[in-house]
Parts: C-alpha cells; sequence; structure tokens
C-alpha cells in the first residue's frame, strides 16, 4: 500500500544521500570506510526486502526514527563490539595455552 512506499521512497533518500556524502569524501576516507559502506548497503537491502512483508503499523514505526539506515548500522555495530570483544578474549586465552606449553610450540611458531 502507499504506507509501504513511503517507506520505500524514505530509505532511498536515505540511501542516497549516504552514497553523496560518501562520494564527497577523498579516497583513503573511502577505503577505512569501506567496512561502514559495505553494511550500510546491505542494511539497506534487508529493509527493502522487509518492506514487502512489514504492516502498515509497522512501517509506520520505522519511519518515527530519524535516519532508519543509521540506526541499524549503531546497533550491529554494539553488536560487532562485543564480538570483537569475544574473539579478543578467545585470542588471548589461546595464546595463554601455546605460552604455556613447552618450548617447541614457539620454536616452532618462530620457523
Amino acid at each position: 500500500g502507499q504506507m509501504r512506499e513511503y517507506f520505500l521512497e524514505r530509505i532511498y533518500g536515505e540511501y542516497q544521500s549516504y552514497k553523496a556524502s560518501v562520494l564527497e569524501e577523498n579516497s583513503g576516507a573511502i577505503y577505512a570506510r569501506c567496512y561502514e559502506i559495505d553494511c550500510m548497503i546491505n542494511i539497506y537491502e534487508i529493509l527493502k526486502e522487509f518492506a514487502m512483508k512489514l504492516s502498515d503499523e509497522e512501517l509506520r514505526t520505522l519511519m518515527n526514527y530519524r535516519n532508519i539506515l543509521n540506526y541499524f548500522y549503531e546497533l550491529w555495530l554494539k553488536k560487532t563490539d562485543s564480538q570483537y570483544a569475544e574473539m579478543e578474549r578467545h585470542v588471548a586465552a589461546e595464546m595463554k595455552k601455546l605460552f604455556s606449553d613447552t618450548g617447541k610450540n614457539t620454536e616452532r611458531m618462530a620457523a
């Protein structure tokens, strides 16, 4: 219905202005933002897909957010932060095991 069209127009607009803001930057800055750009594209595609299944009420709720794409990206970053911390703990624990093993492993690692 009409709500779906509004929603799709809205996220399309956000996506276009996001792309425009990225393109204003120099290539070095764009490279640094590769992960963010990749995420934004994915979030946009996912929302487009979901728009087909969501009710007008659900779409309206999403439209209350000022920047929908950015909102979901920020939430994703918080999640990946905790995944990063988890990986960090994992690597630290494995390193500790390596170091506490006999010196043989250390030599093999250096080879």
